[in-house]
């Protein structure tokens, strides 16, 4: 897990049971994507909750859950989405 302090002194995160973030302090917590399935498509589906745009299909939930924590790192293409208020 990677942690990104602000010079405001917050911390950003993809969120992850791994350590207990509340002993850093008060959460506050929003969604990245959601993944669903969609049967036309018959894969797993990421969008943004952001923007609804659609991300990312894969064949397997599992598949769509690695994919979905590897964009929302701070090295992958939508840090920079979860980062703007």
């Amino acid at each position: 897990m990677t942690l990104e302090v602000t010079t405001d002194g917050n911390i950003r995160c993809l969120y992850s049971d791994e350590i207990d973030l509340s002993q850093l302090g008060r959460l506050n917590i929003s969604r990245a994507s959601q993944i669903e399935f969609d049967n036309y498509l018959r894969k797993w589906t990421v969008t943004s909750s952001k923007t609804s745009k659609r991300l990312h299909s894969a064949r397997s939930r599992e598949e769509a859950l690695e994919w979905e924590a590897q964009y929302y790192s701070p090295m992958g293409g939508g840090w920079s989405e979860l980062c703007k208020k």
